[in-house]
């Protein structure tokens, strides 16, 4: 299992949302690191303002890729509940795991 470390920060999202967002973006760093098996240890940061969404990721050390991925923030509240949604979500944080690691 990697170790997977979140750091999170909302500007506009009500706190009782926070919660099922940060659950829905670390398990789904899990999955992806548990189906990749391309790396250890996971920084990510995400970070919410004025509903605008990214998410940064350092995979092993490595940031190959410097720009962040731009995230819907109504997308990940849906991915909170919804399983389509959560896949989604995951092929969009497995593909630049994948660009953060130059594949």
């Amino acid at each position: 299992m990697a170790e997977i470390r979140l750091i999170t920060a909302f500007g506009t999202v009500p706190a009782d949302a926070q919660d099922g967002i940060r659950r829905v973006l670390q398990r789904t760093l899990e999955e992806v690191a548990q189906e990749e098996g391309t790396f250890k240890k996971a920084r990510a940061v995400f970070t919410e303002s004025d509903e605008q969404c990214v998410f940064t990721v350092e995979l092993d050390g490595l940031r190959k890729d410097p720009n962040p991925l731009v995230l819907d923030l109504e997308r990940l509240e849906d991915a909170v509940t919804d399983p389509t949604a959560q896949g989604l979500l995951k092929e969009d944080v497995r593909g630049f795991c994948r660009r953060v690691l130059g594949r």
